[in-house]
């Protein structure tokens, strides 16, 4: 399955977890979904910290999944792909 097709469950909706969503500054630049490069990856209890470079900044995006153990291939297939862009990176496989 690709990452850009995962689904996780969000009270009664069902909504993808790619691409990340991103936490910017108030007064930063609107940062569109897909946009910016991989730069880190943090394991925070049962979610991921993404650290995303866009236009010369770092924001962090968050990345749930419902299940531990795919949350736990989503973080090694974005570890090995440090430096890539955030849009590319849905087309992967986990």
């Amino acid at each position: 399955m690709k990452i850009r097709d995962l689904k996780r469950k969000h009270r009664e909706a069902v909504v993808s977890v790619w691409p990340p969503q991103v936490l910017a500054d108030a007064g930063a630049t609107l940062v569109r979904p897909g946009d910016g490069v991989l730069k880190g990856v943090r394991r925070i209890a049962k979610r991921l910290s993404l650290v995303i470079e866009h236009r010369g900044r770092e924001v962090v995006g968050r990345l749930e999944c419902d299940e531990p153990s795919t949350l736990d291939a989503v973080e090694k297939v974005l570890r090995a792909h440090i430096d890539e862009p955030i849009q590319a990176i849905g087309d992967l496989d986990v």
